[in-house]
């Protein structure tokens, strides 16, 4: 059994001579702690670990950490482990309740030499490879740092043709992709260079869309890569002649398979671009707003458009033609309007195909007042504008109107006209 021997009593004999300063009380209860085992010598770690644990220990909890080092060196002493045990890394009792000190090294001398603990050895191999990889990872921190600043100077890269780009700045990228054909996909981070084609490359893509559409005619792929090309364009900053005969191009295409969504996005881009002052077909698409508007019964985006109108925009065949479509509408001049419909310039059928039945409904029920008490379906499929008169037989069917089988089919407007009124009401709702 071990006990804890004070040292006042007995000194060691190759114990180093102590300085009498405001720290010797620590010292001493230091050396009385460590000499438990009754050996004339104790290894200068042990020491400095007991040093190092006073100097982390507030006064209210010195008695609780004298016990728990005297606990420590016991267990030591009696597995025979005092010097075999690495006291400069063994971490300090709970009672140390203070920031711990640094270990400083100790300078080997011709007199320490023999008495320090192996483990402080700084040429170890544990030691060198420690040291390796703090300067490796030192090493890498630098080359971090300094591909950032040099990121952060790089110069912008300017674009092709500033004057084809829109509020240039740091944020505007310029696209090195070299493919005609990409599929469009929605952006959902910034987009990469690598994955969006310059200006050169998207003026060879248009025209091969072009060539396509008339050949194969497929307006799921053309379509996609419309939306492509504008999305290339978009995050690019590109607004040119070229822009906007990308969107008119998307626009026509769009209007010819009825796909009045696509289309409307184009008219949307394509008003603000002609307000930049870009050349394109403004006049063209004007009309077709205005058809858009009597399409869609628009009456506040309508009175709008027209207010807005420049006297010499009037003057354009297109703008006139679609002006007086609204003006025969607004009067109920069926006969007027079946006959501008006959007429209309550019595309614009497109548009009015998509109300032309609501129309023909409208236009029946004025009819069915003022002709009584028959009507050929021959004189019906003529005023309102149906190719065929198979056609317009098949339209009154669809309404339940009753048809005669005489030789020269007719249909008595009296009882045709309830048929006409609730097939109105369903485009009323």
């Amino acid at each position: 059994m071990y006990t804890a021997v004070d040292i006042s009593k007995k000194q060691p004999p190759k114990a180093p001579q102590i300085q009498k300063n405001k720290k010797t009380p620590v010292l001493k209860s230091s050396l009385s702690i460590a000499n438990t085992s009754g050996d004339s010598t104790w290894p200068d770690s042990l020491k400095v670990y007991v040093e190092r644990s006073f100097a982390a220990c507030s006064t209210s909890a010195r008695k609780r950490l004298e016990k728990q080092l005297n606990q420590i060196i016991s267990s030591a002493v009696k597995n025979k482990k005092l010097n075999s045990i690495n006291w400069t890394i063994r971490p300090l009792p709970k009672a140390c309740d203070l920031e711990p000190q640094p270990v400083l090294p100790v300078k080997r001398t011709s007199v320490s030499a023999g008495i320090i603990d192996t483990s402080d050895n700084f040429d170890s191999e544990e030691r060198k490879e420690r040291r390796l990889h703090r300067f490796q990872k030192e090493a890498e921190a630098e080359a971090a740092r300094k591909e950032a600043e040099s990121s952060s100077t790089m110069p912008i890269p300017q674009p092709p043709n500033t004057a084809d780009v829109h509020n240039w700045d740091a944020d505007t990228i310029v696209g090195t992709c070299t493919r005609l054909e990409k599929s469009y996909f929605r952006l959902t981070s910034a987009p990469d260079p690598s994955q969006v084609r310059p200006l050169s490359v998207l003026r060879n893509t248009l025209e091969l869309l072009k060539r396509k559409w008339v050949e194969e005619n497929n307006y799921t792929y053309i379509c996609s890569q419309f939306k492509s090309m504008r999305q290339d364009l978009t995050v690019q900053r590109i607004t040119n002649s070229f822009t906007v005969e990308v969107y008119e191009t998307h626009a026509r295409v769009a209007l010819e398979t009825n796909d009045l969504g696509e289309y409307n996005q184009c008219q949307t881009q394509l008003k603000q671009l002609y307000s930049m002052g870009l050349p394109g077909h403004a006049m063209e698409f004007l009309a077709y707003r205005i058809l858009y508007f009597l399409y869609t019964r628009n009456k506040g985006d309508i009175n709008a458009a027209m207010a807005a109108m420049l006297p010499s925009e009037k003057q354009d065949q297109a703008v006139q033609h679609a002006l007086s479509v609204r003006a025969a509408m607004a009067a109920g001049n069926y006969h007027r309007f079946f006959m501008l419909y006959l007429a209309t310039p550019n595309m614009g059928g497109y548009l009015i195909d998509k109300f032309v039945d609501r129309e023909r409904c409208a236009s029946l029920q004025r009819m069915c007042k003022a002709f009584r008490p028959r009507l050929s379906v021959a004189v019906i499929a003529k005023d309102l504008a149906f190719a065929k008169v198979d056609d317009c037989i098949k339209f009154l069917a669809e309404l339940n109107v009753a048809i005669s089988q005489d030789e020269l089919p007719s249909v008595d407007m009296k009882l045709a006209y309830p048929h006409a009124v609730a097939a109105m009401q369903i485009y009323e709702k």
